[in-house]
């Protein structure tokens, strides 16, 4: 993207953020209510959760449910959608269970998980787990069947075993579709991240919400939601660094592949 567009964009965007910014500030100040804080203590109580207390028994639990569920999820999501993408004689017999599965709300599963492992962490990495997996699952199984046909004749040909052929070529070329699931996928683990603590819970950023809610607390019942968005924008911001690393030769192929012929 040419270096202008890109800083006509940031101006727009800041533009954005200040205006919203102003709006609220001049809001909170014309017409107080306690639901609308002014801007300083909703700043105050966001750095509040950097500290060292805060960010301990707060930020860290949440991170860590998430680390371990969206990891679980990815994981197992990649690994059966490589296998159902590629074996489809497998799909008559679990396309059907994954689909009734796919369209059961994390949320309804929420009580069952409660009921299953008690009010633990491993209950919330569950919901977050069960919550990220299928769009990574299906944005797999839909990547490897769009392998190169090519690219398979060359592996048969040089007798790769089933795994050489799945991991060697089916995964590489299911990769752009796998990191589109993965960035769906994120946007829901955070969602059941902060759900699963809503209830029964004892730290992380759900918990800190719902209490300071209960205690007319707003600053920090804002404090804790902005957190919850820096926290998913540095992980889309990260990801997609990933992506651009280990996809960089994806798109020099696109680009190869795109262009024109010349005589």
């Amino acid at each position: 993207m040419p270096r202008d567009i890109r800083l006509r964009a940031l101006i727009w965007q800041s533009g954005t953020i200040i205006a919203v910014l102003a709006l609220w500030q001049w809001g909170a100040v014309s017409h107080p209510a306690p639901y609308l804080p002014p801007l300083k203590p909703v700043a105050l109580a966001y750095l509040s959760l950097l500290q060292s207390d805060n960010l301990v028994g707060v930020v860290l639990p949440s991170l860590y449910r998430l680390a371990v569920g969206f990891g679980l999820a990815v994981v197992a999501g990649t690994i059966a959608g490589i296998a159902l993408g590629y074996l489809r004689r497998l799909d008559p017999w679990i396309r059907p269970v994954l689909e009734y599965l796919r369209f059961i709300p994390t949320v309804a599963v929420l009580p069952a998980a409660l009921l299953l492992f008690g009010a633990t962490d491993t209950m919330r990495i569950f919901v977050i787990a069960f919550g990220s997996v299928f769009p990574i699952m299906l944005a797999a199984v839909d990547g490897a069947r769009r392998g190169n046909a090519m690219l398979l004749d060359v592996a048969r040909i040089l007798r790769f075993s089933l795994g050489e052929k799945l991991f060697l070529v089916v995964l590489p070329g299911a990769l752009p579709s796998i990191f589109a699931g993965v960035r769906i996928a994120l946007s829901i683990g955070l969602v059941m991240m902060v759900i699963s603590e809503l209830i029964a819970a004892d730290d992380g950023l759900g918990f800190y919400i719902l209490r300071n809610q209960r205690l007319f607390q707003t600053a920090n019942v804002y404090a804790g939601v902005l957190m919850i968005g820096t926290i998913g924008l540095m992980l889309t911001l990260a990801l997609l660094s990933i992506e651009k690393r280990v996809l960089a030769w994806h798109r020099g192929w696109r680009g190869l592949s795109d262009a024109p012929e010349r005589g």
